[in-house]
């Protein structure tokens, strides 16, 4: 017992002999590489109290970014904080110096306007100097000196110390100055400021009623250069401004031509306005908003072109402004589509909406209201075929779609007092087309849900327009029943025989309007021995409808007959022969 307690010590001492070399060798593989390496960095330190969120357990700290580099970058936004508060306190007290000088006398006008021109050039001077390593410098100060000359050439001080003429040259040489340092600085913002201080400087000068040859001749010159010097420069911000200052101007002008010497020149002007509308916006880069936005101007183009006109010529009569309008409408086409290989599509969409108002306004004037509301119907079904053409448009099926709807509105409404008084043969006439022309339209429609819509809308118009007809004949009730009994018939039919779910849904939607028709008002308003036969053929026709209608849709009648004797000779038939 002792022997085998003995060599079971002794196995224990040499194993546990060996497990302590093991350690040693492993001790020393591991404190060797350690040795060489950089001492392990601290532990990071606890969270603070304050930091510590009751219910969030606390894990391991999340890795961090590297953080803004420090030094330079500090460095730059305190010199920019210090610079604009620096110019900020000097702007301030060169005022309240100026100020104070001139109400104590110290300054005279010929000083005041010569410091303020010469402020207004050093500011332009400094802003060219730094537009190669401070360009947002050189845009805010050549804008300022800009706008400073405008308005030190606009003040009473300056007009009343020289004239109203030189004023007005100043003005134009400062436009033309502006736009010189647009191009040079580079900076779009001071051919904007040069185009809009010019215009704003130039009415203040003429007390909102300038010389009229002189002011065309300035907007003309400056809106021109500011769409020029964008186009080499690739700036859409100044072309919009261009192209809709001088469409808002011309307007003004137009309202004091005449057929003299003044006309033609505005003419002159707008055909030229209106040909750089016609192929500027697609010039450029589609996805800039400013761009966009000139895109979207394009389609006031003939409208404007309209109104320029009727100013000039002072039309008063309704013929007058018909005929020039379909004349403006017929050129605006032909130019629209003499460009359209060049042009951008949303572009060429503009232009045919402009060309579209313009119709309309032409059938306005010239048609009574029943001619004026079938020509936009088939304006309107007009604009979905050339949606189909062109390919999807959301606006030309937005212009064609409220075209249509002021169509059935008025067919509607008018519609529905034809029913009390006779409207007369005429008007019944143009219901019946606008009727047949949305008909047409729903068909030409693309969109599933709207065709249903527009559908709906047409079988409504077409029941009201057989009852406002049909009702002032003799009984005439019982013929607005009968009528529409056949409308709901044939369309029963024709969803039947077609497989047209929807079709058929309506003809039975009909009969029944027809038989509460019958059930509600012939009751009371037809004759007794009328409202027999009116139940009679109806009733008759319901039966017979209900006969047929099967073997239209190819219904099996004998495979509906689930009678016992039936089931009886199907078995019959089908047992063998001896």
């Amino acid at each position: 017992m002792s022997d085998s307690s003995d060599a079971r010590y002794h196995a224990l001492e040499a194993r546990l002999a060996r497990v302590e070399a093991e350690l040693a060798e492993l001790r020393a593989e591991t404190t060797a590489p350690a040795r060489l390496a950089s001492p392990p960095a601290p532990p990071p330190p606890p969270p603070s109290p304050e930091s510590i969120v009751l219910g969030t357990p606390i894990g391991p700290p999340a890795p961090t970014s590297p953080g803004p580099p420090t030094g330079p970058g500090l460095t730059v936004e305190s010199e920019t904080v210090l610079k604009w508060v620096g110019v900020v306190l000097v702007v301030l007290a060169v005022g309240f110096a100026v100020s104070t000088a001139i109400s104590r006398g110290w300054i005279g006008p010929e000083l005041q306007l010569a410091g303020a021109v010469g402020l207004s050039a050093a500011l332009i001077a400094t802003g060219f100097r730094l537009r190669a390593d401070r360009l947002p410098w050189a845009h805010a100060l050549c804008s300022g000196g800009v706008a400073a000359l405008f308005t030190t050439f606009a003040s009473d001080l300056f007009v009343n110390q020289t004239s109203t003429d030189a004023a007005f040259v100043l003005v134009a040489v400062t436009v033309a100055a502006g736009f010189v340092v647009s191009r040079l600085v580079p900076s779009e913002w001071v051919g904007v400021v040069a185009l809009t201080g010019a215009l704003v400087a130039w009415f203040v000068i003429g007390d909102g009623d300038p010389p009229f040859g002189s002011t065309l001749a300035l907007v003309a010159a400056s809106s021109g250069a500011g769409v020029l010097l964008s186009l080499d420069r690739g700036w859409f911000g100044l072309r919009l401004l261009g192209h809709a200052t001088t469409l808002v101007l011309l307007l003004e002008l137009a309202s004091d031509g005449d057929t003299g010497t003044r006309g033609p020149a505005v003419m002159v002007v707008a055909a030229v306005v209106f040909l750089s509308l016609a192929r500027v916006p697609s010039i450029g880069d589609l996805d800039e908003p400013w761009q966009q936005a000139e895109v979207q101007l394009a389609m006031v183009s003939a409208p404007w072109a309209l109104a320029v006109l009727a100013g000039v010529l002072d039309l008063d009569d309704d013929i007058e402004v018909g005929v020039v309008a379909f004349v403006v409408a017929a050129a605006s086409g032909a130019l629209t589509f003499a460009v359209g290989g060049r042009i951008r599509r949303a572009h060429l969409v503009s232009l045919l909406i402009g060309v579209s108002v313009c119709v309309s306004i032409g059938f306005g004037a010239v048609l009574g209201t029943d001619a004026f509301f079938v020509a936009m119907a088939i304006q309107g079904a007009g604009l979905l075929e050339l949606d189909r053409l062109m390919g999807p448009s959301v606006r030309l099926r937005i212009n064609a779609g409220v075209l249509l709807a002021l169509a059935a509105s008025f067919a509607f409404g008018d519609g529905i007092e034809a029913w009390q008084a006779d409207a007369g043969l005429g008007v019944d006439l143009a219901h019946l087309a606008i009727v047949v022309v949305l008909g047409i339209a729903v068909v030409r429609i693309g969109h599933e849900a709207l065709r249903r819509v527009g559908a709906v809308v047409v079988l409504a118009l077409l029941l009201i327009w057989l009852g406002s007809v049909l009702v002032h004949v003799s009984e005439g009730q019982a013929a607005v029943s009968v009528s529409w009994a056949v409308v709901g018939t044939v369309m029963l039919v024709a969803g039947a025989v077609r497989k047209l779910p929807d079709v058929g849904a309506g003809g039975l939607a009909v009969l029944a309007l027809t038989v509460g028709k019958l059930l509600v008002i012939d009751m009371q308003e037809v004759d007794a021995l009328w409202r027999a036969g009116l139940f009679l053929l109806v009733g008759l026709g319901l039966l017979r409808l209900g006969f047929l209608l099967p073997r239209l849709t190819g219904t099996d009648v004998a495979a509906a007959d689930d009678s016992p004797g039936s089931a009886r000779r199907q078995t019959a038939s089908k047992r063998p022969s001896p």
